[in-house]
């Protein structure tokens, strides 16, 4: 069975956008893995893998890290499995897809919501991921908060493009899934584990769209500990 190790919180809560790309591309084959929590701060439980980063997994004698490089590497050597991509085309859009959300979308998000996230972190992790919030925003978690308005808003507009999207069909893929919509959910379902606070307006397509990716693959996005 495949291993996969990404971040764990307070709760166990498993809180990686980037693991939950991986989480959903292995249900999306229909592959079996055996998930193992690790902390921010422990990078000798994942020193085998040449990195210091996860998520990774370990399929049979196969060592692969970074999320984006795991979907090519379970589209190149599960074939006959459902494709993630579609087709080479796809597979380039994806790539753009994919790049977007991790330039654009995400680091919005984390603006917004990382007074929060502070508080689902491992102790032993806290005073990393204030470290990481200082080198992005220039100061603690918690000093965000009073702009946490201004971030939403700033969310917002960078989300029009998928937003205009999803009005017209039901997923990013077109009527089915493809690696784009976990990208883009993964940074929702980062955002529901560690706040309380509802990133989405009622009635807002994303909100919908989202709802029907937490319910794919019987469910396997949305059985997970969460605020929402």
């Amino acid at each position: 069975m495949i291993e996969l190790y990404e971040l764990g919180g307070l709760e166990d809560r498993r809180y990686s956008s980037f693991s939950w790309r991986t989480r959903l591309a292995l249900a999306h084959k229909g592959l079996a893995f055996s998930a193992r929590p690790v902390l921010m701060t422990d990078k000798a439980a994942i020193a085998f893998s040449g990195g210091t980063t996860v998520p990774v997994i370990r399929d049979g004698e196969t060592v692969v890290r970074d999320s984006w490089q795991i979907a090519e590497y379970l589209e190149r050597v599960y074939p006959d499995r459902r494709s993630l991509f579609g087709a080479p085309t796809g597979h380039a859009l994806c790539r753009f897809f994919n790049a977007w959300t991790d330039r654009v979308v995400m680091p919005a998000a984390f603006l917004a919501l990382a007074c929060d996230a502070i508080q689902v972190q491992d102790p032993a992790d806290r005073a990393h991921f204030t470290a990481s919030v200082e080198k992005v925003a220039g100061v603690a978690p918690e000093a965000l908060r009073p702009k946490q308005a201004e971030h939403f808003a700033r969310l917002g507009k960078a989300l029009e493009p998928a937003r205009a999207t999803l009005k017209r069909q039901a997923f990013v893929g077109g009527d089915a899934p493809c690696y784009a919509d976990y990208g883009l959910a993964s940074v929702f379902q980062w955002a529901r584990i560690v706040s309380p606070v509802a990133v989405l307006p009622d009635g807002d397509p994303l909100g919908a769209w989202f709802e029907r990716v937490l319910d794919l693959h019987d469910g396997a996005a949305r059985r997970t500990v969460a605020f929402r």
